[in-house]
């Protein structure tokens, strides 16, 4: 999701001018019914963030799952996160930061903020990353709503487009067969279950065998 690799650049940029040295960060995202996704600002960091959905803990898992905020100034002498720890370590990390960000019931998210240097988040950073979680909260249940809103205007679509083509193929058996609508959703349904293909799929067959094709609805473009 672009969205998220914007969010995560951005939110790498506030911290680094808030602390005057680099940070990077990581994100991931849970939504009921999809995938978790994963980002970062960098390959090591998009790599930290994915694996955590493998190992089951990490400063994303525990800030969404926990107080919503947690800070591992020393990577190093930190016996937590046994599993992940050590990929931090690898990647040239001793501080990392995590922060939920508050999405609408379904979601669920949260930012990790990783530095190269020990006792990178004080108080004051954490303070500062909070300050740009709100927004960016608040722009996130934006996207998420607007991806909903797609959604759901695509899988309309998709079922009227689906039950015109099962009406028009219901014609075209009454039409031959001379019989009525039931009869003919009848037909279908036995070519369906006997083929094992969804009903969509056995009326698109007998419209595409018409002379001119299949016909054209008005929901295509």
């Amino acid at each position: 999701m672009d969205s998220l690799d914007i969010l995560t650049r951005m939110a790498s940029a506030t911290l680094s001018r808030l602390m005057d040295a680099p940070v990077e960060c990581g994100i991931l995202l849970n939504r009921l019914k999809n995938s978790t996704t994963t980002a970062g600002t960098t390959t090591q960091t998009a790599r930290l963030s994915h694996l955590e959905r493998e190992v089951g803990e990490g400063p994303l898992t525990e800030a969404i799952s926990g107080s919503g905020t947690v800070a591992m100034n020393h990577v190093s002498s930190d016996f937590r996160w046994s599993r992940y720890r050590p990929h931090v370590q690898d990647a040239g990390f001793e501080s990392v930061l995590g922060i939920r960000l508050r999405l609408d019931e379904g979601a669920t998210a949260a930012l990790a903020f990783f530095a190269p240097g020990a006792q990178a988040f004080p108080l004051q950073v954490i303070a500062g990353a909070h300050s740009f979680a709100d927004p960016a909260a608040r722009g996130l249940r934006l996207v998420l709503e607007l991806l909903s809103t797609s959604t759901r205007a695509t899988d309309l679509q998709s079922a009227l487009e689906s039950r015109t083509s099962i009406d028009i193929a219901c014609g075209v058996i009454m039409a031959q067969n001379r019989c009525s609508y039931d009869d003919a959703i009848a037909i279908i349904a036995k070519a369906s279950s006997h083929r094992n293909l969804k009903l969509r799929k056995v009326a698109e067959g007998i419209l595409e065998k018409l002379p001119g094709g299949a016909p054209r609805t008005h929901f295509e473009h």
